[in-house]
């Protein structure tokens, strides 16, 4: 792998980066619009932090109009947009950790989360160098230089996946094209233990109604503790936190019948806004035990919705600060995938996505606790806990393993 030349990983304060809220802000509404865009009928994990840092890659590469969607769709612009995102992801790398841990038998006593970035540059692509030493400097990425329309482009792609998810995602989800120019891939791994463990004795199966109406026995774990509850809209809300208290995990639960991917960018800043103002109280959280990993998600028609269509337009897109087709053809953004698995049990959490986009050339305390039971549809959110940057979301309408 290649590095550009004597650059040093930017290094920002959150209270340095004015931008810092305004992106956490656009990546809850990159994390809404994935949910809707995942199927209707099936579980959905995202990592809407791993798409805002693809598409800040992407964005970096941008001109133009192409350059001002992608600069709305990520709520700021320039050096504050690059400042901010450095910022959110220093917060996490103090974190960092080897991705294997998420495969021990064993959770760490304290939190690990992986973060990666890299760009995969085909043969006949020139890279602009600026582009490059942004890359790494912004996001620490690294350069790989291959043929991305053959088998050793597919093995490249592959065996960055599978290290940077701790080799809980395979494979990678590109598919080699002699049309593709460049790849932008950035992974994101959490193992992290309840600071309250739920106890293995009281997991069991219980009844978990489904989003179509079956009633269905999954393993469940129940357990009580001084949590923050709340409740906004008919939306009721635990938070979990991790040992040390710098991440959790807010379990959602929304009003009987509404799907829970319905949870707009604002209603979870409200809810996660209550959280950090609730003072603890008895909570008995009852949640199933889960091995999510779902399809590959293709990110376009929400990208796409979001409010940046060009940038997926092959006679209208704009990444000229890329570099410049060997052919002179034109680039634009032609694939763009998300891998993500979530596993939740008595102990702890295992999750890893991974972001990968392909540029194609072409033209008050109370007596009992509060019963917070998630045996219907239902959403989690696992964030940073100072920042309230989200790293995954998850919308759970069939908690059986394999979904």
């Amino acid at each position: 792998m290649l590095v550009a030349d004597g650059v040093e990983a930017r290094q920002v304060a959150v209270s340095d980066a004015g931008a810092a809220a305004d992106v956490v802000g656009a990546t809850r509404r990159i994390g809404a619009a994935l949910l809707v865009a995942s199927p209707a009928d099936a579980n959905a994990v995202v990592s809407p932090s791993s798409v805002a840092v693809a598409l800040s890659m992407l964005a970096d590469g941008a001109r133009g109009g192409t350059l001002a969607e992608l600069d709305q769709v990520l709520g700021a612009t320039g050096e504050d947009r690059r400042d901010a995102v450095a910022a959110l992801r220093g917060t996490l790398l103090r974190h960092d950790g080897d991705p294997a841990v998420v495969r021990d038998e064993e959770l760490p006593d304290d939190p690990v989360v992986h973060l990666a970035a890299q760009v995969v540059v085909d043969d006949q692509l020139t890279p602009d160098d600026a582009y490059l030493t942004t890359l790494a400097d912004v996001y620490g990425a690294g350069v790989q230089r291959v043929d991305l329309g053959s088998d050793d482009g597919k093995s490249a792609l592959d065996a960055w996946v599978q290290h940077h998810s701790g080799g809980l995602v395979e494979e990678s989800a590109i598919t080699p094209k002699d049309s593709l120019r460049l790849v932008l891939q950035d992974a994101v791994v959490l193992a992290a233990r309840w600071y309250t463990p739920f106890p293995g004795h009281a997991t069991g199966d219980r009844p978990f109604t489904t989003a179509d109406g079956t009633e269905v026995s999954v393993p469940t774990m129940s357990g009580e503790a001084p949590r923050a509850y709340a409740e906004v809209d008919g939306w009721r809300a635990a938070r979990l936190p991790y040992t040390g208290h710098e991440l959790h995990a807010d379990v959602i639960l929304p009003p009987d019948g509404v799907n829970p991917a319905a949870a707009h960018p604002e209603l979870l800043a409200a809810l996660a806004a209550a959280l950090d103002d609730a003072e603890d109280q008895p909570v008995r959280v009852t949640l199933p035990v889960l091995d999510l990993r779902p399809d590959p998600l293709d990110l376009r028609d929400a990208i796409a919705t979001l409010g940046a269509p060009t940038v997926l337009d092959p006679g209208a897109a704009d990444l000229t600060g890329i570099g410049t087709d060997d052919a002179g053809e034109r680039l634009y953004l032609g694939q763009a995938m998300q891998q993500a698995v979530l596993q939740l049990d008595e102990e702890g959490t295992r999750a890893a996505a991974v972001t990968e986009l392909g540029a194609e050339a072409g033209s008050a305390p109370v007596d009992r606790p509060v019963e917070l039971t998630l045996d219907r549809p239902f959403l989690i959110e696992i964030a940073h806990t100072s920042t309230s940057w989200p790293l995954f979301q998850a919308a759970i309408r069939d908690p059986r393993p394999g979904g």
